[in-house]
């Protein structure tokens, strides 16, 4: 499978590339509206550099293409993607609407292509074991959840995170996990949610939010994101006879790819550490599924269920 990256973002510098790069895929060609395609392409050994997505789009090398653009136009280039017959991989959130994220799986049906949303953190193999442990009722009987991501940065500085009608927000950049990893981990979606956020008057986006959720299986959790906040990625889950924290939930990369798993229940406290190096199984996954003929029917509903609560959170606050 040769790639394409449509886009210079941080992130496809930072993480992708050099997860596929791991991984021992083949990229072929990068494409940067900002004229930054020719110095990334020879940063990393990609043969070809493009000033305009298209172009890259138009190359008949590039099998699947990579979308890092910013969250207000995945949907435009994923359709574009589809219709040129490029497999994608895109980064989170998927779009901002769920009659978004609709539309741009059917054109990827429609047009014979696969598609995923880049939430790299699920391929990391401590959350399987996490369910694996609840199931064996390390635990005993789940009450509930509770996840946070939160991080500061400079807000003086131009930051695509602060532009509310490109996607920013604290919900949508970080938040996200949370409820996507309460959805994957409990495998239920809420059907009560409420949240309460601090909205930064300069920006009109929420810089810290806090949301409860009923599921439909009756656990109850609870997620909290912050761009106030120090770094932090993790994710408890509360038992009749126990509880199980994952302090490195969403970011195991920057503890050297160890995914840590500590289990308090009768028997005292036990620790399991976990390595994987979570972009590039992602990448691997991606192109595995592909190769074998499978499906990302799963993956799909996540995103359906995580944009349309995000999007339904968001009404709450008239934002």
């Amino acid at each position: 499978m040769r790639w394409g990256i449509l886009g210079a973002a941080n992130i496809a510098k930072k993480a992708l590339i050099p997860a596929l790069q791991r991984a021992n895929a083949e990229i072929v060609a990068i494409a940067s509206r900002s004229g930054e395609a020719s110095q990334v392409a020879e940063e990393f050994g990609i043969t070809k550099g493009y000033d305009a997505y298209e172009e890259l789009l138009a190359d008949p090398d590039v099998d699947a293409v990579y979308i890092p653009v910013p969250n207000h136009v995945h949907k435009e280039w994923v359709i574009a993607a589809a219709q040129a017959g490029k497999h994608i991989l895109c980064e989170k959130p998927a779009a901002l609407t769920v009659q978004d994220v609709e539309e741009m799986l059917e054109e990827c049906r429609r047009n014979n292509v696969y598609f995923l949303e880049a939430f790299m953190y699920q391929f990391h193999p401590q959350h399987e074991r996490v369910k694996e442990l609840i199931i064996a009722g390390e635990i005993g009987e789940v009450q509930y959840m509770r996840a946070t991501f939160s991080f500061m940065f400079d807000k003086t500085k131009d930051n695509i995170r602060l532009e509310k009608e490109k996607g920013g927000g604290a919900l949508w950049d970080v938040g996200c996990y949370g409820l996507h990893s309460t959805m994957n981990i409990l495998d239920s979606q809420p059907t009560e949610a409420q949240i309460m956020s601090h909205i930064d008057e300069r920006f009109g986006i929420d810089t810290t939010s806090l949301i409860n959720l009923t599921l439909e299986n009756g656990k109850l959790a609870q997620i909290d994101c912050s761009f106030n906040a120090p770094v932090r990625n993790e994710y408890q889950v509360m038992g009749t006879k126990g509880k199980i924290t994952v302090p490195h939930a969403y970011r195991p990369d920057n503890n050297n790819h160890r995914g840590v798993i500590i289990i308090e229940n009768e028997d005292g406290q036990q620790e399991e550490v976990l390595e994987g190096d979570q972009y590039k199984l992602q990448v691997e996954a991606f192109m595995r599924i592909i190769e074998n003929g499978g499906t990302f029917d799963d993956f799909h509903e996540l995103t359906l269920h995580n944009v349309r609560m995000i999007e339904a959170l968001y009404k709450q606050q008239n934002m």
